[in-house]
């Protein structure tokens, strides 16, 4: 059985940090995700992202980025694809 491709995501900054998701699952109010980040040592964050947040219109679900928030530098954000997070996980 093959591997399942890993999903990279990037925030908006110039050169961009790029993560991955390492965990996720749902809860009552939505979805408490994991990002690991790829392109340097960085403890992993986790997100929370609503059931309202999930039913917007959009492809993606956007939260600042992390990374550049530490820094103090301008905030940026990471797409979080929604196929994605909902991905082998129970419905709502």
């Amino acid at each position: 059985m093959a591997a399942e491709p890993e999903v990279r995501i990037e925030c908006t900054a110039e050169p961009p940090h790029r993560f991955s998701i390492a965990e996720k699952s749902r809860t009552r109010n939505g979805i408490l995700v994991t990002l690991r980040r790829l392109d340097a040592a960085y403890p992993p964050r986790r997100f929370f992202v609503t059931n309202r947040e999930m039913k917007m219109g959009y492809d993606d679900v956007y939260k600042a980025c992390f990374v550049c928030v530490d820094r103090g530098t301008k905030e940026t954000a990471i797409a979080l694809p929604k196929a994605e997070l909902e991905a082998g996980l129970p419905p709502a």
